[in-house]
């Protein structure tokens, strides 16, 4: 028998699981990412007076929900089973894209750096309790900011065997990093039926997906990468001071 902590009650529950799905029937997304936007109205979903809000009925999501996978499987660099997604597992893995780092050295906090980046990931590489990594800060000065992406990836790669969730920073992002993760797969449909990694994809505000978010799900979705979608909420601009406020926004979103 596993012990489990209810924050909320199944009545509550319920209420926020059911105006999250009118606020996606009557208010709908904003996809600004023409393709996806366009693709969208072709398996037949509907616009809002605003053109780019798409329109979310009950049935499309209770739908999508019940045709998702209750689980699936991160593989390690080299092909092997490492850790399972879903049901009651909990995984614990570092943050992710921390701007600023506390030198262990010299108790200085300052800009993160490539040299950081790579003594993190081997130490992550040998900790039994810390399932797969994450590209846990951002490196700066060192490296050019269009490539970032792509190169904390691959020194995540390089140093370590284990699973990686990571994301793009742009719209043309992902394709590369795509084909850097195949170089540890024998081609495309391996790579689909061993996934690497999970990819961050993120709303660019309330109920709004931008082009590069747009962009970068689906290139996902094309290369078989499993996608965690996270609301980026900022208390008192774009979501509720109260914290109970706070987090019913940010489940809606999700």
């Amino acid at each position: 028998m596993r012990p489990t902590i209810n924050v909320l009650s199944d009545e509550l529950i319920g209420r926020i699981l059911a105006e999250a799905k009118r606020i996606l029937a009557e208010v709908g997304m904003e996809i600004s990412g023409a393709r996806l936007r366009q693709r969208l109205l072709d398996h037949g979903l509907k616009t809002a007076a605003d053109v780019n809000r798409v329109l979310f009925p009950a049935e499309v999501v209770e739908r999508a929900i019940s045709t998702a996978p209750k689980s699936f499987t991160l593989y390690d660099r080299d092909g092997r089973p490492h850790a399972e997604i879903g049901g009651y597992n909990v995984h614990y893995v570092p943050g992710s894209s921390g701007l600023k780092i506390m030198d262990h050295r010299t108790g200085e906090t300052r800009l993160a750096n490539s040299t950081d980046f790579v003594e993190y990931a081997r130490l992550c590489d040998g900790l039994q309790h810390i399932a797969y990594l994450a590209t846990a800060f951002s490196t700066n000065k060192d490296i050019e900011s269009q490539v970032s992406d792509a190169w904390r990836l691959y020194m995540t790669l390089v140093n370590s065997k284990k699973p990686v969730v990571s994301g793009a920073f742009g719209e043309h992002g992902v394709p590369r990093m795509v084909e850097m993760m195949q170089l540890f797969r024998r081609d495309r449909a391996e790579l689909i039926e061993k996934p690497l990694s999970i990819f961050t994809v993120t709303a660019t505000g309330n109920f709004r997906f931008g082009e590069d978010s747009c962009q970068n799900l689906l290139d996902c979705v094309e290369a078989g990468i499993p996608v965690e979608i996270v609301p980026v909420t900022l208390m008192g601009l774009i979501a509720p001071v109260r914290w109970l406020a706070r987090w019913c926004s940010t489940a809606w979103m999700c």
